[in-house]
């Protein structure tokens, strides 16, 4: 096996030590119960939409009003008083930060051969 492969299969094994975790296995249910949840689904459909839009204004050089702030903060608002978007919420973040962790690591990793 040359380097490359071996480092491919490096990276299988960590992403099946990674789906084991609890930390993916909650992100993972609450990303299901989410998605069979019309309501807090259509939520965040919603939110996402508005915040593409806004995106889209930003990169064309349109900054926002005042009136499209508020808006966007009442609907991330309205959102996170939903309990099952909140739950998706709070999973989706401590797994976000744990693939941060582990990307770090990696570079971590990194950093210590480039030194030598």
């Amino acid at each position: 096996m040359d380097q490359l492969e071996e480092i491919m299969q490096k990276s299988i094994e960590l992403g099946k030590s990674i789906a084991i975790t609890t930390i993916y296995q909650e992100f993972k249910k609450a990303e299901y119960e989410l998605l069979h949840n019309p309501k807090a689904r259509q939520l965040v459909e919603d939110l996402q939409k508005m915040k593409q839009e806004q995106r889209g204004k930003q990169m064309t050089g349109i900054e926002l009003t005042k009136e499209e702030q508020e808006t966007m903060r009442a609907m991330e608002n309205k959102c996170l008083m939903d309990k099952q978007v909140q739950v998706s919420n709070d999973a989706n973040t401590k797994f976000q930060e744990f693939m941060e962790k582990i990307s770090a690591k990696i570079k971590e990793g990194i950093k210590s051969i480039d030194k030598i």
